[in-house]
């Protein structure tokens, strides 16, 4: 198939001149991210990323930060659904992308938090999941962002203020079993008294997870970042056993998973100076971009925005509940 991410860059190139070229909303998804139609007439998506995954709907979207050193850092979401033991598996795929010229070496200290837990407490404004997206304030409020945010923070400041000196691997550990265990009462609404559910990842070290490479991404056909040329690195799977009702998988696959993301000094030549910390809400969004009718099942898209006909075409969302079915049932 040749080495799309190459020709997904250079393509991206002449539309993205800045380092971390600006969404047109807080999460975007196919239509921005210009995943190929699943097949010839198909109003459902296809977007396979190397032999990580391959997904009906993603989504993207940035990484809050002040700091010019992490701009453009993004948290990617893939949903599909499988099967194990004869029943249906929901498969939520994530992947951190990063510029090309970001160097997360090991004297930053880097961590991710998941939030799975509070997953069925949240949603975005807005009465149709799928094309529904915001900011963590809108779905958790700022009061509940602002304590996670800021006790994350001080949590990794104290794991690092002794003279034990804890590797990247065990923060993360501690951070992910703290988190869990606090009780914030500016949360108590979405934790309902006890968070839960939690899991990390680290992002940097010995123990962190490589970038994609080219030999990798030749099966791909398709790269949900922006710009093009940015790395992505699959961080963390999250899989459970689901029902068999359209309903229980409308909510599974536009369910929105808070992320922790911390960044802390870890030696020498770091790219902070202080310990960041941030929340990012990432649900994947619709509509599909081959069921954008102006957008002739996604083949004509030539301004590279991926958004052609957003605004006045409708949705097949019943379509991809179909087809995702159907690749259940064939997958059993």
């Amino acid at each position: 198939m040749g080495n799309l991410r190459k020709v997904f860059a250079i393509s991206a190139l002449a539309a993205a001149t800045v380092h971390a070229q600006d969404l047109r909303q807080t999460i975007v998804g196919c239509a921005d991210l210009e995943c190929p139609a699943d097949g010839p007439g198909s109003t459902s998506d296809d977007c396979t990323v190397a032999d990580t995954g391959s997904f009906i709907y993603v989504g993207l979207t940035r990484v809050p930060t002040d700091n010019d050193a992490l701009s453009g850092i993004s948290w990617t979401k893939g949903f599909d659904v499988g099967s194990s033991d004869n029943k249906r598996q929901f498969q939520n795929t994530f992947y951190l992308g990063t510029p090309p010229d970001l160097q997360l070496n090991n004297s930053t200290g880097a961590c991710a938090v998941f939030l799975h837990g509070a997953s069925k407490n949240l949603a975005f404004p807005g009465e149709n999941s799928e094309p529904a997206q915001g900011t963590c304030a809108d779905a958790m409020g700022s009061s509940c962002v602002d304590a996670l945010v800021s006790r994350a923070r001080n949590l990794v400041n104290g794991y690092n203020s002794g003279d034990e000196k804890l590797s990247v691997s065990e923060v993360c550990s501690r951070l992910q079993e703290d988190l869990e265990d606090s009780n914030d009462e500016a949360c108590a609404k979405i934790s309902q008294g006890h968070w839960s559910n939690f899991t990390s990842t680290t992002l940097t070290g010995e123990d962190a997870p490589k970038p994609i490479t080219q030999q990798q991404n030749s099966s791909s056909n398709c790269w949900p970042i922006i710009p093009k040329q940015d790395d992505l690195t699959l961080v963390s799977k999250y899989n459970y056993t689901g029902g068999e009702y359209a309903s229980e998988l409308e909510k599974a696959m536009f369910a929105i998973t808070p992320i922790i993301t911390v960044f802390y000094s870890a030696g020498d030549g770091s790219l902070v100076t202080e310990t960041e910390a941030s929340l990012s809400c990432i649900k994947v969004v619709g509509p599909a971009r081959a069921s954008l009718s102006t957008m002739d099942n996604g083949s004509n898209d030539h301004d590279g925005s991926g958004a052609m006909g957003l605004s006045s075409s409708q949705s097949l969302f019943s379509a991809a509940l179909v087809a995702v079915g159907a690749a259940y049932f064939i997958g059993i």
